[in-house]
């Protein structure tokens, strides 16, 4: 059941890019992990372009965002100060697969302020105590959602406790809502991040993906108030993967991807617009959009690892017949190949699947450029992040591969951050021209020196 610890690897939005200043939810904004502006740097270690390291408190796999010029993130705290485990003690560990451990410690399910010019912790807010009343894989955390931000406000969910909450940026709570814990599939734990979508009036909508083994809900709530929207419902089964807010040819929709199916959802009212059914697994990672159509694929064991790409216009069911390939808006469809743990992302017109290798398709005939195997020998887990032409990718092991995006495999530049038992399982972010790397010990800020 590998796709099903894989929970980190969730959410992309729309496709536009993102004010370089902000990094406000999981994959920036509503940028689809894209960013046109930023001047990293492609080469660091713990001694070159280190602008700081601070140590966070806990366990977390949430993605740092940066919000109104401050960077949130949360945790989960223990007495017995829980680590994940990596692959080998983790996902690949036989004595691992299939089970989920319980606890009996009481947990602090808290979101942090840092500064980004020097990494101090300037608040830090427990917003639920607890013992979690389901278990996690060893690989993942109690806090592996990614908040979001606005402005003025950032959003947190922990879906070991179901609790939505909004503070301030001086921490202080605006409102929170419970909506229950989730019972996930063998006790593997939750992943699934919020997504906040502003409107041009100031208002805005929170999107709270609820798919477990009791239900499968996508709940919208109004984001100043914390009151349902809509609720949008499926058959249930567990998920992982982020919702998606995508422009379909004029008309703001959400998409989900779920157990055997990806359906999107009018972003006004919650009514189905269309589905595409007869997948065999279910989703850790998310799909990907842009003007152009919807990307996506899934894996697991013993599954077909199905990848799809459909164009933009798409109304309806759009699942094909038995032994069909394409057909309507499905462009294209193939079966092993479908993405690792990284969600996919789009540059221009190829569409790029990572994890031990580096996968490009023509995204709208399905053309295989190349597959290669990434260096440095390691899984990437974290989804990637794109900057102008450069696609960045850090292995679990704190090894950053920088690749030009175009049809050819080329490698830029590697480069390593932290230390030997640290383990990367969390999607990068961007501060400014800095890139915000976190850890299972700390976040990092990686930054050209002046």
């Amino acid at each position: 059941m590998r796709f099903a610890v894989v929970c980190i690897c969730f959410g992309m939005h729309l496709a536009s890019c993102a004010n370089a200043a902000d990094w406000p939810q999981f994959r920036g904004g509503t940028a689809l992990g894209q960013l046109a502006g930023a001047k990293l740097p492609v080469a660091w270690s713990n001694d070159a372009n280190l602008a700081w390291r601070t140590a966070i408190p806990g366990a977390g796999w949430s993605q740092p965002i940066v919000a109104g010029g401050r960077i949130f993130l949360t945790t989960a705290v223990s007495p017995g100060n829980d680590r994940p485990s990596g692959m080998m003690g983790g996902v690949m560990s036989l004595t691992t697969w299939g089970i989920g451990s319980s606890t009996s410690e009481t947990f602090q399910w808290r979101v942090l302020c840092l500064d980004p010019a020097d990494g101090r912790i300037l608040w830090s807010r427990t917003v639920a105590e607890a013992r979690p009343k389901h278990g996690k894989h060893a690989s993942n955390t109690y806090a592996t959602e990614t908040p979001c931000g606005s402005g003025t406000s950032v959003y947190a969910f922990f879906g070991a406790t179901g609790t939505v909450v909004a503070l301030d940026h001086e921490g202080n709570e605006r409102w929170r809502r419970e909506l229950g814990p989730q019972p996930i599939q063998n006790q593997f734990g939750t992943g699934s991040s919020p997504v906040l979508h502003e409107t041009p009036d100031g208002g805005g909508r929170l999107l709270v993906q609820l798919y477990n083994e009791d239900d499968a809900k996508l709940v919208c709530l109004d984001a100043a108030t914390g009151a349902d929207a809509w609720i949008a419902r499926r058959d249930k089964g567990t998920a992982w993967s982020t919702p998606v807010v995508w422009n379909n040819d004029g008309v703001p929709e959400v998409i989900t991807a779920g157990q055997g199916s990806v359906i999107a959802y009018a972003l006004d009212t919650g009514a189905e617009r269309w589905r595409l059914a007869g997948l065999d697994t279910s989703f850790a990672c998310s799909v990907v959009a842009d003007a152009d159509g919807v990307y996506f694929g899934t894996s697991s064991p013993g599954s077909k690892a199905p990848a799809y790409s459909l164009a933009a216009g798409c109304r309806g069911d759009l699942t094909l017949p038995k032994g069909q390939t394409k057909g309507g808006a499905v462009r294209w469809s193939k079966n092993k190949s479908g993405a690792g743990m990284p969600s996919p992302v789009v540059v221009g017109d190829l569409l790029y699947f990572f994890d031990k290798t580096a996968v490009c398709y023509d995204k709208r005939t399905g053309e295989e450029k190349y597959r290669k195997r990434l260096p440095s020998g390691s899984t990437a887990v974290g989804s990637p992040l794109v900057v102008g032409d450069r696609i960045y990718l850090v292995n679990e092991r704190g090894r950053t591969v920088v690749l030009q995006a175009g049809p050819e495999f080329k490698v830029l530049a590697e480069a390593a951050i932290g230390g030997a038992d640290e383990i990367f399982w969390a999607t990068p972010a961007v501060a400014d021209d800095a890139l915000l790397i976190r850890s299972s010990e700390a976040v990092y800020c990686i930054r050209s020196a002046p």
